[in-house]
């Protein structure tokens, strides 16, 4: 079913959520393996609302709206996509932001996501070695680097 599963969600609803960095895929699977949902499109790496380069995480907000760190890069792809999408709980594209840099709202190997109970975004900002923290609108909150927790692995936050 995956090439390279990547990126990992345990939604509330029970359901979990798998990106494919090889695929260009996010899966939505039910509880008992069933594909509910794919995003993107199998084996086409883009930069369209509907598809990815090399997606590294998902994550699903309490309200449903689903978030996808693109653009991981080990690949030979034509380029990645260092961004952040935002669908809604029907997997209707909402936005999209970022781009490959090292300033204030760009990324280079966004890689995974966490939310707060205030519903800030973190963003493990791999390559650039830093976590960013938006909103849900991609607006940014802060940045910065962070020694104990590298922006490379996967995190948690409560």
């Amino acid at each position: 079913m995956f090439e390279w599963p990547h990126g990992l969600f345990s939604a509330l609803d029970g359901t979990v959520w798998v990106t494919d960095g090889k695929k260009h895929i996010v899966v939505q699977l039910a509880p008992d393996g069933r594909v509910l949902r794919t995003l993107g499109k199998s084996g086409i790496a883009g930069d369209g609302p509907d598809e990815f380069n090399s997606p590294s995480d998902v994550l699903v907000a309490p309200n449903g709206d689903i978030f996808v760190a693109d653009g991981h890069g080990d690949f030979p792809v034509p380029k990645t996509n260092d961004r952040i999408v935002k669908y809604s709980k029907d997997g209707k594209f909402i936005k999209a932001w970022g781009h490959h840099g090292s300033g204030q709202g760009e990324f280079d190997v966004p890689h995974s996501l966490a939310m707060d109970s205030a519903g800030r975004l973190f963003v493990a900002n791999r390559a650039n070695n830093r976590l960013q923290i938006f909103d849900q609108d991609g607006n940014s909150w802060q940045s910065g680097s962070n020694s104990v927790a590298r922006a490379g692995s996967t995190f948690a936050m409560t």
